[in-house]
């Protein structure tokens, strides 16, 4: 479904004494495919933060459907489904190296004015550079 994806391997620090992933680190390693697919626009998580502003996480939905073990490659996807004036809606996966779903999830980031505590609209520049990239059903 997603052209855009990353790969990460699962280490040690990553599950629980049982050698799977701890559940919370399926958060950590979508939010990583998220971070990377808005940096190929040239935004920098870091340059948002200094003026203020940037992307948090205001909706999700997840389902686990078969555990990550240590040592396994697993790549992760980033396909954003929906676009709005201050919010982006993604599907994401969890693969195995069997291409086996481990894990999904649908996701809301807004965009947010650190300083006023709201939501704000992005810049018509990122709208018009994301609308390209928008996979619909």
């Amino acid at each position: 479904m997603s052209n855009f994806s990353i790969n990460t391997r699962v280490y040690y620090e990553d599950t629980d004494a049982g050698g799977i992933v701890y559940h919370a680190n399926y958060f950590k390693f979508t939010e990583r495919a998220r971070t990377e697919w808005i940096r190929r626009f040239g935004i920098i998580q870091q340059d948002l933060l200094e003026k203020k502003e940037g992307f948090v996480v205001s909706k999700l939905s997840a389902n686990f459907k078969k555990s990550a073990v240590l040592d396994d490659i697993l790549t992760i996807t980033c396909t954003p489904i929906k676009l709005r004036k201050a919010s982006i809606s993604f599907y994401q996966q969890v693969l195995n190296e069997k291409g086996e779903l481990l894990f999904d999830l649908t996701c809301d980031i807004a965009y947010v004015d650190f300083n006023k505590g709201s939501v704000k609209a992005m810049s018509k520049e990122l709208i018009q550079l994301i609308e390209k990239e928008i996979v619909v059903d």
